[in-house]
C-alpha cells in the first residue's frame, strides 16, 4: 500500500490560482491518484465560523442500505423526506445510537466499519446545492464556490454551469455513511474541502492499476456490467480494502481533518466513509492535462441525469 501524497502550501501559496498549484504538483498526484492538502495557518475559508443552528435544506436525504458478504457489498440508497439540517439532520447524527463506537484509533475504527457494513443503514446528507466558504473568502483563487480553471472558463464561454460539477455540493456525513467507488463524472478532477466534524476515510486505486482493479470487479460481477457498462458510475459498489489485498490490487488510504483538502485525479477510482457527524464541500475541476482524458471518458446510459459535457467546447 502506497503512502498518499501531502502537499502544504503555504500562505503566499493560496493568494496564487488553485490550478498553478495543482499544475505545480499534478505528477505526484497523477502517481497516487490522490493527494491530501493541508490549510496553511491564519487561513480560514468562513470568517464565521460553523455554529451550532447552522442550516440547510437537504431536500435528499438517503438511508444508505447495503448487501453482500466477503468484502464485496452493493448500496441501495432510499430517499427520505427532505429535513432541517438543525433541526432534523444533526440530532439525529449525534443521537447516541447513531454515534461511532469507542476505537482505539483509525484503524480499529475502520476495521469496526467494514465489520458492520450491512447493518443499521446510515444517513447521509449528500448534493446539498451550495457552499461555505465566504464569497469574497481570502485567497480567492482557492474558493470551492468559484475554482477558475480550464472547466469553468470554457462552460462560462459557453454560457453554461453544471450543478455538483462546476457549482459545488455540500455533503453532511454520519458514521458509516458511505461513498461508493467512483470515478469523477468526464472523468475530471474532483476537491473535497472538510469543513467541521469527524474525519472521512478515504481508498483510491491508483491510474496505473485501474484496468486490473475493473477487470476484477467486472469479473466478479459479470451481469451487472453486461446491463451496463459503465456500472461504477452507478455509485453502488461497496469494495473492502481486504478484498483489495486478496486480489494484489493496489491501493492507498488516508485519513482527512478538518481543514484538509483530498484532490482526487482524473480517472482514479475513489471511494471511502464518514466516520461521524462532518459536513464537506466537493466540486470538480479541470486543468489542461485533464482535456484528453475527459474526451474519453464515457456516459451511464441506462440514467437520464448522467452528466454530459461536449467536449468539443474545449479545442
Amino acid at each position: 500500500m502506497r503512502e498518499c501524497p501531502v502537499l502544504y502550501p503555504t500562505l503566499e501559496d493560496i493568494q496564487k490560482p488553485f490550478e498553478a498549484f495543482i499544475e505545480k504538483h499534478e505528477y505526484s498526484i497523477a502517481q497516487a491518484g490522490i493527494a491530501k492538502i493541508v490549510a496553511p495557518e491564519g487561513w480560514s475559508p468562513r470568517r464565521q465560523g460553523y455554529p451550532d443552528d447552522l442550516d440547510f435544506n437537504i431536500e435528499r436525504p438517503i438511508r444508505q442500505h447495503a448487501t453482500g458478504s466477503r468484502g464485496l457489498y452493493r448500496g441501495l440508497y432510499i430517499e427520505e423526506k427532505p429535513m432541517s439540517l438543525s433541526r432534523d439532520f444533526r440530532p439525529q447524527a449525534l443521537a447516541p445510537e447513531n454515534l461511532p463506537p469507542p476505537a482505539s484509533g483509525p484503524g480499529d475504527l475502520e476495521r469496526k466499519y467494514w465489520k458492520n457494513v450491512t447493518l443499521r443503514p446510515p444517513l447521509y446528507g449528500a448534493d446539498v446545492l451550495g457552499s461555505l466558504f465566504d464569497p469574497d473568502c481570502e485567497a480567492r483563487g482557492w474558493n470551492l464556490r468559484r475554482l477558475d480553471t480550464v472547466l469553468t472558463r470554457v462552460l462560462d464561454a459557453a454560457g453554461q454551469s453544471v450543478p455538483g460539477v462546476s457549482e459545488p455540493y455540500l455533503y453532511f456525513g454520519t458514521w458509516r455513511s458511505t461513498f461508493a467507488w467512483h470515478t469523477e463524472d468526464v472523468d475530471l478532477y474532483s476537491v473535497n474541502y472538510l469543513h467541521f466534524g469527524a474525519p472521512k476515510q478515504w481508498y483510491c486505486i491508483p491510474p496505473c492499476s485501474r484496468k486490473r482493479f475493473e477487470g476484477l470487479v467486472k469479473g466478479m460481477l459479470p451481469d451487472m456490467f453486461k446491463a451496463c457498462q459503465e456500472f461504477f458510475r452507478h455509485k453502488e459498489l461497496i469494495i473492502s480494502p481486504q478484498l483489495l489485498d486478496t486480489h494484489a490490487i493496489p491501493y492507498i488510504k488516508t485519513v482527512q481533518h478538518p481543514r484538509e483538502f483530498i484532490i482526487n485525479f482524473p480517472g482514479a477510482y475513489h471511494a471511502g466513509y464518514n466516520c461521524g457527524y462532518n459536513c464537506a464541500e466537493s466540486v470538480n475541476f479541470g486543468t489542461r492535462w485533464w482535456v484528453p482524458v475527459g474526451a474519453k471518458s464515457a456516459v451511464c446510459k441506462c440514467n437520464p441525469d448522467s452528466v454530459f459535457i461536449d467536449m468539443r467546447l474545449f479545442r
